[in-house]
């Protein structure tokens, strides 16, 4: 019978405290909500390795040491309302939905509904999630406090920007070939300010990527 405590334990205490992970809301959200029950089945025992897992089309469940210093430059505050872009089977929701007040989740037809039924079974009762193209957005009447992305981009479109407050948080993984960083981006006015966060890489999504010309 494979353990999934003590690899959830091994995970938090050999992935994420190694990458100087230091915030007790991850620590604590990573250590309590199951990995495994947001994978495919075939994957439930790799749940908790150090790697991207497929989940499915072109979409990955991003590896938790990058996942969690994500989580470190979100800053999320308890009284916050966070997008979760991109969410798979829910895990990324289900984690943030332990540190923030409110969770939207985000996802195309091929995940909403297998993320909203895990979520449901886990009685995960401060996230809702909707159906819709990633690059979309939400249709909410209220703009968020935060915004992170779970996949790789080469550019922000520009309804994902509008869901934003002014003075609020976009995390996101800026992709270059097999380069990447994830940055930290603060809303001013109607633009997104970008600082440096840490070098880091994940699959690019469809319809964030910057349409290439060609030249004759």
């Amino acid at each position: 019978m494979f353990d999934f405590i003590q690899a959830r334990r091994e995970m938090v205490d050999c992935q994420i405290r190694t990458a100087d992970v230091t915030n007790y809301e991850i620590l604590k959200a990573l250590s309590a909500v199951e990995r495994e029950k947001f994978v495919p089945d075939e994957a439930s025992t790799i749940a908790y390795g150090g790697t991207n897992i497929h989940l499915g089309k072109d979409r990955y469940l991003i590896e938790p040491r990058t996942f969690a210093k994500m989580l470190e430059l979100l800053d999320v505050k308890s009284n916050d309302l966070i997008l979760d872009i991109g969410c798979g089977f829910g895990y990324s929701t289900a984690i943030i939905s332990e540190m923030a007040e409110l969770v939207i989740a985000l996802e195309d037809e091929f995940f909403f509904n297998r993320a909203q039924k895990i979520l449901s079974e886990t009685a995960i009762d401060n996230t809702v999630i909707y159906e819709g193209k990633l690059s979309e957005g939400i249709d909410y009447n209220e703009k968020v406090d935060a915004l992170i992305i779970q996949g790789g981009i080469e550019k922000i479109p520009s309804k994902i920007k509008d869901q934003v407050k002014d003075g609020g948080r976009v995390v996101a993984i800026f992709v270059d070939g097999y380069k990447g960083e994830c940055r930290l981006g603060i809303k001013n006015n109607d633009e997104i300010l970008w600082n440096y966060g840490f070098n880091a890489h994940a699959p690019l999504l469809n319809d964030f990527s910057i349409k290439k010309k060609f030249i004759f």
